[in-house]
């Protein structure tokens, strides 16, 4: 009796074991929404500010081209005033990462009859829903900290 009572218990634990098994393979998997596959041509061309503006800690009235090297890099040149009345024009280079362009450049102000560098580092620009990019920048004109997002649409041709 004893056999047959441990034989029965053993069966249950294997037939037990045995369902959960095939419950664990049964659960699906999470549906996840694609990644949306943003490519550098897709910020090439030339851009300008939505809204002229000409803030004291930031700049504004930004005109913005992109110029693709590769499929993951692009030149970035633009012209902008800063710190109320400080025309920048510069360039540099920014690398492709997920939906944006992650960029720096620096440069030489000459105006008034005054020299003075710019730099903009760790900056980005992300390509929105709207087909219009978001410029996030940060850096030095003239030693004055200047930060900020300026969003630029497409120039019509």
């Amino acid at each position: 009796m004893k056999s047959i009572l441990a034989a029965g218990l053993l069966a249950a634990c294997v037939l037990a074991a045995g369902c959960d098994l095939l419950s664990n393979n049964k659960k699906e998997a999470t549906p996840t929404s694609p990644t949306p596959t943003v490519s550098v041509d897709q910020f090439a061309g030339s851009w300008q500010s939505v809204t002229a503006s000409t803030p004291a800690t930031g700049c504004g009235n930004l005109k913005y081209t992109v110029t693709p090297t590769t499929t993951s890099s692009a030149n970035v040149s633009f012209t902008a005033t800063c710190a109320s009345n400080i025309t920048v024009t510069g360039s540099g280079s920014g690398t492709l990462s997920g939906s944006a362009i992650n960029w720096n450049a620096s440069g030489l102000v000459a105006q008034g009859g005054v020299n003075c560098p710019f730099t903009f580092t760790n900056s980005k620009a992300t390509l929105d829903a709207s087909g219009q990019i978001v410029v996030n920048y940060t850096g030095t004109v003239c030693g004055i900290p200047v930060s900020g997002t300026e969003t630029v649409k497409k120039n019509s041709a």
